[in-house]
């Protein structure tokens, strides 16, 4: 222990966190399939936790926790048969002919 001020939050606040940030919030019957710092933050304070937004960051990071990446369609697709299925592009886009050389 270090001299100053004593921590904000409780170790039981900490590992309440870290508990439902692991869990799936459709266990919990909440209407969404992942957490975002925003929702853990409104089921916290639901639950009389009000931590902010930057503190449960940090107690997952503290965790070794780490956000996983938002795939979008610009990203690598995780269908490896995508382009196939897709089928050709638009015919928008010409085509370049040849050129002679």
């Amino acid at each position: 222990m270090r001299s100053g001020r004593p921590p904000t939050y409780s170790a039981e606040e900490r590992s309440t966190v870290i508990r439902l940030a692991l869990r799936r919030p459709s266990d919990l019957e909440l209407p969404f399939a992942c957490w975002t710092l925003d929702r853990l933050v409104a089921y916290l304070s639901e639950h009389n936790i009000g931590m902010r937004r930057s503190r449960i960051s940090e107690i997952l990071l503290d965790e070794g926790l780490k956000w996983r990446n938002e795939e979008t369609w610009f990203g690598e697709r995780v269908d490896p048969d995508f382009a196939k299925k897709r089928g050709r592009s638009s015919n928008s886009i010409p085509h370049h002919r040849p050129t002679a050389s």
